[in-house]
């Protein structure tokens, strides 16, 4: 039992709060974080996001000379990290820094027109024509030096081990949902092979700008019709964008007793899979059912355990049919028993941060035992065959949550979380 890895300390931001107990709260509410976007022009769009606004530098105590290669994805990786790091009393200094490890899924950074414009206008000739003797004797220099760097997604990554004190086990992961898992699984065997005693482990989402609504356009996955997401729902017409950070803080259990930190619940087992379905480049059904047996098998244990399903459910109408059939096989003998949940039609689809979200909310779920309504869900698709929470919370006594997650590019991946015995 001693060598159960169990969940220590959690930090999340999302569009409905800045802490784990402000976003639970919410969706507890029935509030939604999903918004018409208001800084920066939409034209061509028309879709909605759940954006975090109100931190940033000054809000985090951040030098303005490292705020240079910073932006929003950092500032939510930055305060996810640290609340996560208190919650496990890591700011006691009782773990060495080569005994900490991190590991973190973020997708792709955007440049700000503002960072390059000052540095083409000068580059002008008289006729407006971009002259490169102009640029490179001269106008590159109003680029700032360290702005290449701000374009790499480890850096901000970086900047939170350094402000944390962190050096031992690390890397990142990118891009999708599915990456965040892989953070979970690298801590866990971290932890479990004795390479580090605690380690941080999640992801966060990217800013959502016109950049990033372009590459989800292309994907052909945003809802650009009633700019909303509904999961597992009879008119769902595609997932909406959502800004946010989660991290959960990993150790064995003999470690947390010896530090005499509480656990707060038990990460049991993972599973992943790939495989594209036939009309969409979504997992398929099969993938997902591979991703969710492994995991169950891991864990030691059988479908019917399974109390709730945080589901992938992105809105998307191929993506959710595929999740559907996936949980009807996985869970053909005990579908009416277990229930459903997903975050995204709340709090948008945050991407590489999503499963560690889900993962938070979850712990909440198993202490509180209560269900968030899944928002804006109903009416339900026919076919559905499990219990989805809707319309209100549903108390319910939650022992063990298995939590689904992927790409748009085929990968897939389950893990499960269980309330300490």
């Amino acid at each position: 039992m001693d060598n159960q890895v169990v969940i220590t300390g959690t930090g999340l931001v999302s569009a409905l709060g800045r802490t784990p107990s402000e976003t639970w709260e919410s969706l507890c509410s029935l509030r939604s974080g999903i918004r018409p976007v208001d800084d920066f022009d939409l034209e061509g769009f028309r879709c909605a996001a759940a954006q975090v606004h109100g931190l940033g530098a000054a809000e985090l105590d951040i030098h303005p000379r490292d705020s240079r290669i910073m932006d929003k994805h950092s500032y939510m990786l930055m305060k996810a990290s640290r609340d996560a790091s208190r919650e496990a009393q890591l700011d006691d200094g009782s773990v060495p820094p080569d005994e900490r490890g991190y590991f973190a899924a973020m997708g792709m950074v955007d440049y700000n027109i503002d960072d390059l414009l000052p540095a083409v206008l000068d580059s002008q000739d008289e006729k407006g024509e971009l002259d490169y003797d102009r640029f490179f004797s001269h106008a590159y220099q109003q680029i700032h030096p360290l702005w290449p760097l701000s374009m790499l997604n480890n850096i901000s990554f970086c900047q939170v081990a350094i402000d944390l004190g962190i050096k031992g086990e690390n890397t990142t992961f990118s891009p999708h949902g599915d990456s965040c898992v892989h953070s979970f699984i690298e801590a866990y065997h971290a932890v479990l092979e004795g390479k580090a005693s605690v380690v941080l482990a999640g992801g966060v989402s990217e800013k959502v700008s016109p950049l990033s609504l372009a590459r989800a356009s292309i994907f052909n996955v945003l809802n650009k019709t009633d700019q909303q997401c509904r999961p597992f729902g009879k008119g769902r017409a595609g997932t909406v964008l959502g800004e946010g950070s989660g991290i959960l803080s990993l150790e064995l259990l003999s470690n947390a007793k010896k530090r005499n930190v509480p656990p707060l619940a038990v990460l049991s087992g993972y599973g992943t899979s790939f495989e594209t379905g036939e009309d969409s480049n979504s997992p398929s059904s099969q993938a997902i059912s591979i991703a969710m047996e492994k995991s169950i098998a891991m864990a030691g244990l059988s479908p019917s355990d399974i109390d709730l399903i945080i589901a992938h459910g992105d809105g998307t109408y191929v993506g959710d049919k595929q999740e559907m059939e996936a949980i009807h096989g996985t869970f053909s003998k005990c579908i009416k028993s277990v229930g459903v949940f997903s975050s995204k039609g709340a709090l948008g689809h945050m991407l590489g941060g999503a499963p560690a979200v889900d993962a938070v909310l979850g712990i909440y779920m198993l202490k509180n035992g209560i269900i968030p309504a899944s928002c804006s869900s109903p009416p339900v698709d026919d076919s559905v065959k499990f219990t989805l929470v809707t319309d209100e919370p549903a108390k319910a006594g939650l022992k063990k949550i298995l939590i689904n997650s992927a790409s748009y590019e085929g990968q897939c991946s389950s893990f499960i979380i269980e309330a300490l015995k």
